[in-house]
Protein backbone atom coordinates (compact mmCIF):
# COMPACT_ATOMS: atom_id res chain seq x y z
CA UNK A 1 0.00 0.00 0.00
CA UNK A 2 1.28 3.49 -0.99
CA UNK A 3 1.39 6.89 0.94
CA UNK A 4 0.72 10.29 -0.13
CA UNK A 5 1.98 13.15 1.48
CA UNK A 6 2.12 16.67 1.16
CA UNK A 7 3.09 20.10 3.24
CA UNK A 8 1.23 23.29 2.65
CA UNK A 9 1.54 26.78 3.97
CA UNK A 10 -0.97 29.70 3.54
CA UNK A 11 -0.19 32.82 1.84
CA UNK A 12 -2.09 34.93 4.68
CA UNK A 13 -4.71 34.83 6.71
CA UNK A 14 -8.65 34.92 6.62
CA UNK A 15 -11.02 33.03 4.34
CA UNK A 16 -9.23 34.79 0.75
CA UNK A 17 -5.84 32.79 1.94
CA UNK A 18 -4.50 30.66 -0.80
CA UNK A 19 -2.15 27.76 -0.09
CA UNK A 20 1.26 26.87 -1.26
CA UNK A 21 2.63 23.43 -1.37
CA UNK A 22 6.46 22.96 0.25
CA UNK A 23 9.13 20.50 -0.71
CA UNK A 24 9.73 18.95 2.46
CA UNK A 25 11.18 15.18 3.15
CA UNK A 26 8.76 13.76 5.78
CA UNK A 27 10.71 10.87 7.46
CA UNK A 28 9.11 8.88 10.15
CA UNK A 29 10.41 10.60 12.99
CA UNK A 30 8.89 12.21 16.45
CA UNK A 31 6.47 15.13 16.16
CA UNK A 32 9.63 17.02 17.09
CA UNK A 33 11.29 15.86 14.45
CA UNK A 34 8.88 16.30 11.89
CA UNK A 35 8.07 19.74 13.39
CA UNK A 36 11.71 20.95 13.19
CA UNK A 37 11.78 20.34 9.53
CA UNK A 38 8.28 21.71 8.93
CA UNK A 39 9.78 25.10 10.86
CA UNK A 40 12.56 24.83 8.77
CA UNK A 41 10.50 25.65 5.73
CA UNK A 42 9.64 28.63 5.73
CA UNK A 43 10.65 31.72 7.09
CA UNK A 44 8.35 33.16 9.61
CA UNK A 45 6.02 32.06 11.99
CA UNK A 46 3.41 30.60 8.97
CA UNK A 47 1.18 27.67 9.69
CA UNK A 48 2.35 24.59 8.18
CA UNK A 49 0.46 21.88 7.17
CA UNK A 50 1.48 18.22 6.36
CA UNK A 51 -0.71 15.76 5.45
CA UNK A 52 -0.49 12.19 5.88
CA UNK A 53 -2.67 9.07 3.85
CA UNK A 54 -1.84 5.32 3.92
CA UNK A 55 -4.26 3.96 1.23
CA UNK A 56 -7.34 2.61 2.24
CA UNK A 57 -6.32 2.42 5.97
CA UNK A 58 -5.86 6.15 7.91
CA UNK A 59 -5.01 9.58 7.51
CA UNK A 60 -2.98 12.16 9.42
CA UNK A 61 -2.53 15.48 9.61
CA UNK A 62 0.20 17.62 11.28
CA UNK A 63 0.48 20.91 12.10
CA UNK A 64 3.45 23.41 13.42
CA UNK A 65 3.25 27.32 13.68
CA UNK A 66 6.44 28.75 14.59
CA UNK A 67 7.76 28.08 17.70
CA UNK A 68 4.21 26.71 18.75
CA UNK A 69 4.25 22.79 19.41
CA UNK A 70 3.59 20.48 16.73
CA UNK A 71 0.21 19.05 17.13
CA UNK A 72 -1.11 15.82 15.39
CA UNK A 73 -4.19 14.37 14.27
CA UNK A 74 -4.68 10.62 12.99
CA UNK A 75 -7.98 8.87 12.09
CA UNK A 76 -6.58 5.38 13.01
CA UNK A 77 -4.03 5.15 15.78
CA UNK A 78 -4.25 1.45 15.67
CA UNK A 79 -4.03 0.92 11.29
CA UNK A 80 -0.99 3.72 11.53
CA UNK A 81 0.74 2.21 14.58
CA UNK A 82 2.09 -0.55 11.98
CA UNK A 83 3.00 1.95 9.50
CA UNK A 84 6.56 3.99 8.46
CA UNK A 85 4.85 6.72 10.23
CA UNK A 86 4.05 4.89 13.73
CA UNK A 87 6.71 6.68 15.56
CA UNK A 88 4.88 10.00 15.20
CA UNK A 89 1.50 8.54 16.22
CA UNK A 90 3.26 6.21 19.24
CA UNK A 91 2.58 9.13 22.53
CA UNK A 92 -0.27 10.81 21.07
CA UNK A 93 -3.67 10.47 23.31
CA UNK A 94 -6.28 8.28 22.49
CA UNK A 95 -9.71 9.20 21.91
CA UNK A 96 -10.85 7.29 25.13
CA UNK A 97 -7.98 9.69 26.75
CA UNK A 98 -8.55 13.49 25.25
CA UNK A 99 -11.20 15.75 26.76
CA UNK A 100 -13.78 16.29 24.86
CA UNK A 101 -14.27 13.09 23.38
CA UNK A 102 -17.85 11.49 22.26
CA UNK A 103 -19.09 10.03 25.29
CA UNK A 104 -22.01 7.41 25.41
CA UNK A 105 -25.72 8.44 26.11
CA UNK A 106 -24.88 7.69 30.06
CA UNK A 107 -22.35 10.52 30.18
CA UNK A 108 -19.43 8.03 30.74
CA UNK A 109 -16.73 7.45 28.36
CA UNK A 110 -17.82 3.88 27.41
CA UNK A 111 -17.32 2.01 30.38
CA UNK A 112 -18.22 -2.07 29.79
CA UNK A 113 -19.12 -2.47 33.67
CA UNK A 114 -22.67 -3.96 34.88
CA UNK A 115 -24.53 -1.95 36.70
CA UNK A 116 -27.05 -3.40 39.07
CA UNK A 117 -29.93 -1.51 36.91
CA UNK A 118 -28.54 -3.01 33.80
CA UNK A 119 -29.38 -6.86 35.00
CA UNK A 120 -32.80 -6.45 34.51
CA UNK A 121 -33.12 -5.14 31.09
CA UNK A 122 -34.69 -6.95 27.87
CA UNK A 123 -32.57 -10.10 26.97
CA UNK A 124 -34.36 -10.11 23.77
CA UNK A 125 -33.32 -6.28 22.75
CA UNK A 126 -29.97 -6.72 21.01
CA UNK A 127 -27.15 -4.13 22.59
CA UNK A 128 -26.23 -1.80 19.54
CA UNK A 129 -22.80 -2.55 18.27
CA UNK A 130 -20.79 0.97 18.48
CA UNK A 131 -17.32 1.35 16.57
CA UNK A 132 -14.78 1.81 18.87
CA UNK A 133 -13.01 5.58 18.12
CA UNK A 134 -9.48 4.97 16.97
CA UNK A 135 -8.52 8.39 16.46
CA UNK A 136 -6.03 9.84 18.28
CA UNK A 137 -4.05 13.10 18.61
CA UNK A 138 -5.65 16.44 18.54
CA UNK A 139 -8.95 17.01 16.95
CA UNK A 140 -9.00 21.06 17.24
CA UNK A 141 -5.86 21.45 15.25
CA UNK A 142 -7.13 23.01 11.96
CA UNK A 143 -10.32 24.33 13.59
CA UNK A 144 -8.93 27.98 13.33
CA UNK A 145 -8.26 27.50 9.78
CA UNK A 146 -11.96 26.25 8.88
CA UNK A 147 -12.05 22.64 10.07
CA UNK A 148 -13.93 22.23 13.02
CA UNK A 149 -13.06 18.98 15.20
CA UNK A 150 -16.75 17.53 14.58
CA UNK A 151 -15.23 17.68 11.14
CA UNK A 152 -12.09 15.50 11.43
CA UNK A 153 -14.53 13.22 14.28
CA UNK A 154 -16.60 12.57 11.55
CA UNK A 155 -14.39 11.74 9.04
CA UNK A 156 -12.23 9.42 10.78
CA UNK A 157 -15.33 7.11 12.61
CA UNK A 158 -17.39 6.82 9.00
CA UNK A 159 -14.40 4.36 7.57
CA UNK A 160 -14.31 6.93 4.60
CA UNK A 161 -11.46 6.34 1.94
CA UNK A 162 -8.41 8.56 3.41
CA UNK A 163 -8.21 10.66 0.32
CA UNK A 164 -11.77 11.32 0.11
CA UNK A 165 -11.33 12.44 4.11
CA UNK A 166 -8.62 14.97 2.91
CA UNK A 167 -10.14 16.27 0.01
CA UNK A 168 -12.91 17.46 2.17
CA UNK A 169 -10.56 18.47 4.90
CA UNK A 170 -8.45 20.77 2.15
CA UNK A 171 -12.22 21.74 0.70
CA UNK A 172 -12.97 23.51 3.97
CA UNK A 173 -9.28 24.80 4.14
CA UNK A 174 -9.30 26.11 0.93
CA UNK A 175 -6.49 24.27 -0.66
CA UNK A 176 -8.17 21.10 -2.65
CA UNK A 177 -7.60 22.58 -6.28
CA UNK A 178 -3.37 22.25 -4.81
CA UNK A 179 -3.63 18.95 -3.07
CA UNK A 180 -5.61 16.85 -6.04
CA UNK A 181 -2.54 18.52 -8.17
CA UNK A 182 -0.32 16.76 -6.32
CA UNK A 183 -1.67 13.37 -6.52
Amino acid sequence: MAYFTAVLTPDGPGEGRTWQTIDVDLEAGSPDELGDALRGAVDDDSPVLAVLEREDEWFALVRTDGSLDVRVFVSDAVAAADSAYAPLFAELPTASENPGSPRDDDGDEGDDTDDEDDEGQDAARPEPVVAEDVWAGDPELVADLGCPAAVLLRLSGSGADPSAATVEVAELLGFADVLESLR
